[in-house]
């Protein structure tokens, strides 16, 4: 098997070349092409030093990109950025991405090869499996290898929408709360803003998790710098409180620069049986700190990083 493809690429901001072409005069009805990929890196070369595989009256400067064959699969599946791609290219073949592209490239063929395709009764999702034959052919790719790809990204693809979709929910049934801890004082009152203590302390906790079935949760004692930042923490805890489930007693692998551990915990605050809602509290248990050292001046004593 082919372990990469080479694509051309735009030689003055690396990105991948697509080409919209067409007849003259009909623009609206041009068709976007591209990537233009090679199966060797000397005919990816030859093509972006000598341009033939640019329709004419483009003129440019290109270059090569190397790319592993399993992400050149996927994004088959996924469609080629930009989202318009009609039609893309390998080594000698024109093979479409859409219904137009098809139509585009049957005229270009003199023949109806991928337009059937798409009418056909099953949706027009068999010309997926053609082109996914026909590029497999060309990088010695086992079809299970590219049936794996799809379904990987398939579920990868189904993750995102859930992601996406718990977004979408937080933002619209969740709050998050910012509530001075007990004991901060107010040192000035216009009746619309306290002017808190920059040592203030501040207890954030959501509201509105109780609605999906799962706990409200909360974080104490934050200090006025961090208030931004825990909230959006918080935001993503509640988001995995609904995709996942969290529980007392879990311990949970706390991302960022410095990774932790986060320990969860029953509330013991009673604004919670007063309200008559359950909430975990979130703390950090314990902090991984990777060491290495190393001297800021020639000479200096060693520092912790």
């Amino acid at each position: 098997m082919i372990d990469h493809v080479w694509l051309i690429t735009d030689a003055a901001t690396g990105d991948v070349a697509y080409i919209k072409h067409g007849a003259e005069g009909d623009e609206d009805n041009w068709r976007t092409i591209g990537p233009f990929a090679y199966t060797k890196q000397a005919s990816a070369i030859t093509a972006a030093d000598s341009p033939d595989f640019l329709p004419a009256g483009v003129i440019g400067s290109f270059d090569v990109q190397e790319i592993e064959c399993s992400a050149f699969v996927q994004a088959i599946f996924n469609g080629f950025p930009p989202s318009s791609t009609d039609v893309f290219y390998i080594d000698d073949s024109l093979l479409p991405l859409s219904a137009a592209g098809a139509e585009w490239v049957d005229e270009g063929y003199g023949h109806p090869i991928w337009g059937p395709a798409f009418d056909d009764e099953d949706g027009g999702v068999g010309w997926l499996d053609r082109v996914l034959k026909q590029v497999a052919g060309k990088i010695d790719m086992e079809m299970e290898t590219v049936d794996a790809i799809g379904s990987i990204n398939a579920a990868a693809e189904d993750v995102a929408a859930e992601v996406e979709q718990t977004k979408l929910l937080i933002q619209k049934h969740v709050r998050v709360a910012i509530v001075p801890e007990e004991g901060t004082l107010s040192l000035d009152n216009d009746e619309k803003n306290h002017t808190l203590s920059p040592a203030s302390k501040f207890w954030l906790h959501t509201n509105g998790l109780s609605s999906f079935g799962v706990p409200e949760l909360e974080i104490r004692n934050v200090p006025a710098w961090f208030v931004t930042a825990a909230g959006a923490e918080l935001n993503g805890w509640a988001g995995y409180a609904i995709d996942k489930g969290i529980v007392e007693g879990d311990t949970l692998q706390g991302g960022g620069p410095v990774p932790v551990d986060i320990a969860v915990t029953e509330s013991e605050d009673p604004f919670w049986a007063d309200s008559g809602s359950e909430c975990l509290r979130l703390e950090v248990a314990r902090v991984k700190f990777a060491v290495g050292h190393k001297r800021h001046k020639s000479g200096g004593a060693d520092t912790v990083h």
